[in-house]
Formats: C-alpha cells, sequence, structure tokens
C-alpha cells in the first residue's frame, strides 16, 4: 500500500508538471500573458518537489510506526532522528534548567518502555535542496543523492523560486528552464521512491542493516 500510494502520487505529480510546462505554448495567448504563466510555473514546479516529499515521508513513517518495533531493533538514524524531533530535546541549551532536562529524561525513559514511534515531523527548513533531501535520506538510513547530478540542478530551480516568490521581477524564464525544472523534478522523485522502496524491502529501519 505504501509503494502504490508513493507510485500513485508521482503520476498525479507529474501529469501536473507535464500541464506546467506545456500550458505556456499550447494555447494562444498574448506574449505578456504566455511569460506571466512562464514565470508563475516555478513556484508550482517546486511546490510539487516540496509536496512530494513531505507527503511521501510521511507515508514511510506511518508504515514504520505501524511494524511497532522495539526500540533496541531501530537504526541508529531514525532513533536519533525521532529524538531529535522532540522539542524537549534542546539539551545543550545553556538557558535550559535542570527541571527541563529531568522532564525530558523522564520522557526518554517512557519511550525506551514503548515501542519505537517516530514523530510525523521533518526538518525541510525554508527550502528542500539537495543538503536538506539529503538530510532527510540519512537519517532514514537511505542511500543518498548523488552531489554532482543533482545539487546545482536543484539550487537553480530554488534560486529562481526563491527570487519569483520574493517580488522579483525581472528575472527571464523561458520555456527550456520549464523543461528543465519538471525534468529535474520527474527525476528526483523517482529517485526518492527507489529508495524508499529499497528502505522499505530491505528494512534499513532496524540497527543491523546499513546502506551502501
Amino acid at each position: 500500500m505504501l509503494l502504490q500510494d508513493i507510485k500513485d502520487d508521482i503520476d498525479w505529480r507529474m501529469s501536473e508538471l507535464a500541464s506546467l510546462k506545456t500550458i505556456p505554448i499550447r494555447y494562444k495567448m498574448m506574449n505578456h500573458h504566455v511569460e506571466m504563466l512562464t514565470k508563475y510555473a516555478v513556484p508550482s514546479i517546486y511546490s510539487l518537489w516540496e509536496g512530494f516529499v513531505k507527503k511521501s515521508f510521511l507515508n514511510y513513517i506511518t508504515e514504520i510506526n505501524k511494524l511497532e518495533i522495539d526500540l533496541e531493533d531501530v537504526h541508529i538514524n531514525l532513533v536519533t532522528h525521532a529524538f531529535s524531533s522532540l522539542d524537549k530535546l534542546s539539551l545543550e541549551n545553556p538557558r535550559m534548567n535542570f527541571k527541563t532536562k529531568k522532564e525530558f529524561i523522564q520522557y526518554y525513559q517512557e519511550q525506551t518502555k514503548r515501542k519505537f514511534n517516530i514523530p510525523l515531523k521533518l526538518p525541510t527548513k525554508s527550502n528542500i535542496d539537495f543538503i536538506v533531501i539529503n538530510d532527510i535520506l540519512e537519517r532514514f538510513n537511505l542511500k543518498l543523492l548523488s552531489k554532482k547530478q543533482y545539487d546545482k540542478k536543484l539550487q537553480k530551480l530554488i534560486n529562481f523560486r526563491n527570487s519569483i516568490s520574493h517580488g522579483e521581477i525581472s528575472i527571464p524564464i523561458t520555456n527550456k528552464d520549464l523543461m528543465e525544472f519538471s525534468m529535474l523534478v520527474n527525476d528526483l522523485m523517482v529517485e526518492v521512491f527507489n529508495r524508499i522502496e529499497d528502505g522499505f524491502t530491505e528494512k534499513m529501519y532496524l540497527r543491523e542493516q546499513t546502506r551502501d
């Protein structure tokens, strides 16, 4: 069910990407309208990428939680992610008093008596760039993406998206850019899906598993 849900989500997002890159050239419109649609398609393309990452990993977390694994059997990466997602974990904050630290230790002791559960929270920060997506993959003990293949391309999409979202009106966007960004998001979704599929089928969430 997990993998099929992600596949269905990818199909929908690919369909949306296809529409975003073709609508500006498919219909007869004024040049100004074509330029406007082309420009504002970029934030939409990025939103499809960010939405995919959030939905896919939240589904993955839900499936792992359903397994009710003992904490001692879970891979250290997932344990670290789960506990670092808790607001109570800021133990190194010098302004945190002893009472607050004790509350966390009590919470930790309670959690170790239960089945492992990952909070439905992801460190997506302001943008899901190359560093952020690889950080998420590492937290789930999944194979990282290629820096050479995706770092600069994803950063270009994010730079364009941020400029447009922050009101930059002079940035030139061409249909070639839309094609490039659409293909990038297509490829990234497939790459992430393959890693989630491998992680789930090979049980990379378990303690004894190590990624290549």
